[in-house]
Formats: C-alpha cells, structure tokens, sequence
C-alpha cells in the first residue's frame, strides 16, 4: 500500500490555488489534493482494493438512501462486509470517509470531461463545451450518493476547500486551453473569464438539483445556454 499524508499531520486548512501547476489533462485537476483529504492510504492490492471499491459503493448507498448521518464507519463497514479494523486502515473517522466519497467522484467527473474534451480549444470550442455540460449533468443524475452529500451541511470544511480547489484548477486548466479571442472582447484576464463559467456551472447545478433530484429540466437548458454565451462574448 502507498502511504498518504495522514490527516492528523496536517493542517485543518488545504493550500490554495495559488502557485499549483496547472494540470496537462482534466483527469489529473484533483492530483494536487487527493493526498491531504479523504483515505490515508491508496488500495494497491487487488483485494484491498475491491474492498475499498465496496466502502464507496456502501457509503454513495447511504448517502443516496439516508443522508450523511447515516454514514459512520460502523454502518459503512457492516454493509460493505469488511471489519472495521480494516477500514481504519484507510480512514481517520468518518469525515474522511465522506471526504474520499466527494473526491471519488470528481476524479469520476474529471475522467469523463477527459475522455470527451472538454476544452476552450479550437473553432468548436462550443461543441466541447455543450459535451462538457452534458457530462455533469448526466454525472449528476448517475451519482445520487455524492448529489446527496454535495447539498448536506456536511459539505463543508476541507470537503468545501477541496472542491474550491477542483474549480480553481478546473478554471485555469480551461483558461490554458483557449486559442482563440474576439478582438472587440471586454479586457478581462481569462482566468477570471474562466472562474465566472465554472461558477455559473456550480450555481446552475444547485438551482436545478436542490429541490429536484431529477434536475430542473429548465434550469439546466438555462445553465447551459446562458454559460455559452457568456463564453462567446469572449471567444471566436
């Protein structure tokens, strides 16, 4: 097994975004943060590592199912059949076991935006956005269980840090992708360009699925168009 950083020797607080390299692929935007939050210690075996496959599985059901008091350490490891000595072989407490269940799937999330090209690149920079949007959407409806915990006051803490950091890196990796400018575009570093779309992403996504867990389908096709065109203000 690889040792990661335990969470008892380090501070409560996450680096910020400032001086991270921005990554060269989307599946590798969470890199930077998956050794300070979540498991202490990464599956490398082939058994500890379908046991660590049903923990997620265990703990995304009661999420989904009961909500976020619903998991401990105890719950997530009798329906995932594995002892609990086992369990805190990887995890602290059960914050970090939420915390790994949040990671988990922006990793998920970062992997699909990879494999479709979500990008700001090229003359069809619209064409890779739209995709990009309908992965979220569609990660969102497949994962009831991170949905759950996304809006539980549990989010909070290192779980809001690290996702503030996953859109910061999202922002900067999107902002380094863009190749072409409108020549009459407002002067705006692209950066900030780029923090407003991911932003209006995360708020579209909370309006639609906050009291919906289906989505809004309005607010989605909302979402969408209204962030696309705040991009062509911007982009050729």
């Amino acid at each position: 097994m690889t040792v990661k950083v335990n969470q008892s020797q380090i501070s409560q607080s996450l680096p910020t975004s400032k001086g991270l390299v921005t990554p060269a692929r989307l599946a590798n935007l969470m890199v930077p943060v998956t050794s300070q939050v979540g498991a202490r210690r990464s599956a490398i075996q082939s058994r500890s590592q379908q046991k660590m496959e049903r923990v997620l599985r265990a703990a995304a059901a009661l999420l989904d199912e009961t909500g976020p008091e619903a998991v401990t350490t105890t719950s997530v490891a009798a329906r995932a059949e594995v002892s609990i000595g086992w369990l805190y072989n990887f995890f602290d407490d059960r914050e970090s076991l939420l915390e790994e269940v949040m990671v988990t799937g922006l990793v998920d999330l970062d992997g699909r935006w990879d494999d479709v090209g979500f990008s700001l690149a090229g003359a069809d920079w619209r064409a890779r956005v739209a995709a990009g949007l309908e992965i979220v959407i569609d990660f969102f409806d497949a994962s009831p269980g991170f949905r759950s915990l996304w809006f539980s006051a549990e989010f909070s803490g290192r779980m809001l840090q690290a996702n503030r950091l996953h859109d910061d890196a999202l922002a900067d990796y999107l902002a380094a992708t863009v190749t072409s400018t409108r020549p009459d575009a407002p002067d705006v570093p692209l950066g900030v360009v780029t923090q407003i779309f991911v932003g209006m992403i995360d708020k579209g996504l909370d309006l639609a699925y906050r009291n919906d867990p289906q989505g809004d389908k309005n607010m989605l096709a909302e979402m969408s168009r209204a962030s696309i065109e705040y991009l062509e203000r911007y982009l050729v």
